[in-house]
C-alpha cells in the first residue's frame, strides 16, 4: 500500500510505502526490488533522512506524461 500527500510546489513526489506485512523490510529493499523487477527508477527516503524519509521514496515528474503513465503503471502493476 502506498499513500502521499499532493505536492504543492516541487515536481517530486515523496510517497509512504505500508512496509508492515510486505515482503521489504525498509525503503531501500523497496526501491532496489522496484528497479531490478520494473525499471521504474526511485530513490529511498531515507537518503533525506530517517525521521522524515523512512519508509518513503521519491519519485520526479518531469518526463512527458506517456512515460510517467507507463511508469506508474508499472508501479501499480509491481504493488499488486
Amino acid at each position: 500500500r502506498i499513500s502521499y500527500t499532493v505536492p504543492k510546489g516541487a515536481f517530486y513526489i515523496f510517497p509512504k510505502i505500508e512496509l508492515n506485512g510486505s515482503k521489504w523490510n525498509n525503503d531501500i529493499d523497496f526501491v532496489m526490488d522496484l528497479l531490478n523487477t520494473t525499471g521504474v527508477l526511485s530513490v529511498h527516503g531515507s537518503g533525506f533522512g530517517n525521521k522524515y524519509g523512512q519508509g518513503h521514496f521519491r519519485m520526479v515528474f518531469l518526463p512527458p506524461l506517456d512515460m510517467l503513465e507507463e511508469a506508474m503503471n508499472r508501479v501499480e502493476k509491481f504493488m499488486k
